[in-house]
């Protein structure tokens, strides 16, 4: 059982490196996502008179759309590199750790850079103004009260490829950071039933799958209140990384609240 990331609040990371070398992860925003994935070649337009006014429109901009959008890519690309080294840095990152992050750890990510004096680029107008990239997706980010920051190996020849950690966080469970304990939860288990059914139940029930039969394990972050009173401020769910969920889970957390914006 585990905690798995819903589609939806996924951000898009990168691996920059080939698969033979140590993951160097390059975290993109959505906004630089979509755009990697934007069709520009003269193939996705129709042949003649487009009968539709916006692709009409676009169509008579594309000399104008075109470079702006292969510009804002390479400054996103360059931007996610700095973001990159900068997120292995504070929170000790090995080289073959890929990081996904999802709702209000996005907007951690964006919290970082900014104060570290990364600029997050721009979205030229004439995108936006045709529809091909926006980024509403900024403010709804920041006001989420969940969020999600995953590490995972996914680099092919490494002996630990495949071991992943998910930790999904509640920011409106505000723990100190001496009261923080790590549960162990186990399915059956009358000792941590109550929490599990928190885990389930409460905030956090959408970012934890406690279903999956893949040999994940599930964690809590609790305030180490008794089985079924305690407030969780996160699930944690591992797959072959037990030890680094003991031994970095709660620094894990009280370095993403570090960043947290608001």
């Amino acid at each position: 059982m585990g905690a798995a990331a819903s589609s939806p609040l996924t951000k898009a990371a990168v691996n920059a490196s080939r698969s033979t070398n140590p993951v160097d992860t390059v975290v993109l925003s959505d906004q630089a996502s979509r755009a990697l994935s934007v069709d520009l070649s003269p193939a996705a337009f129709a042949t003649g008179t487009p009968t539709n006014p916006s692709t009409a429109a676009a169509v008579k901009d594309m000399d104008k759309i075109i470079p702006a959008m292969q510009r804002y890519t390479e400054e996103s690309s360059r931007y996610a590199e700095k973001l990159s080294g900068l997120v292995r840095e504070k929170f000790g990152l090995p080289d073959n750790m890929s990081v996904t992050t999802g709702g209000a750890a996005n907007a951690m990510m964006d919290s970082l850079a900014k104060e570290n004096g990364l600029v997050k680029p721009e979205i030229p107008q004439i995108l936006k103004d045709h529809g091909l990239l926006s980024d509403d997706t900024q403010e709804v980010d920041s006001q989420s009260q969940t969020g999600l920051f995953g590490l995972s190996v996914t680099t092919v020849g490494d002996p630990d490829f495949g071991k992943r950690m998910d930790l999904a966080f509640d920011r409106s469970a505000a723990i100190p950071s001496d009261k923080q304990t790590l549960v162990a939860l186990k399915s059956g288990d009358p000792a941590t039933a109550g929490t599990l059914n928190r885990v389930k139940t409460g905030a956090l029930g959408g970012l934890t799958d406690t279903a999956s039969q893949d040999g994940a394990h599930l964690f809590a972050i609790t305030d180490g209140a008794a089985d079924g009173k305690a407030k969780v401020a996160a699930s944690v769910r591992s797959v072959g990384m037990d030890d680094r969920v003991n031994s970095s889970a709660l620094t894990l957390l009280a370095t993403i609240k570090r960043y947290l914006p608001g």
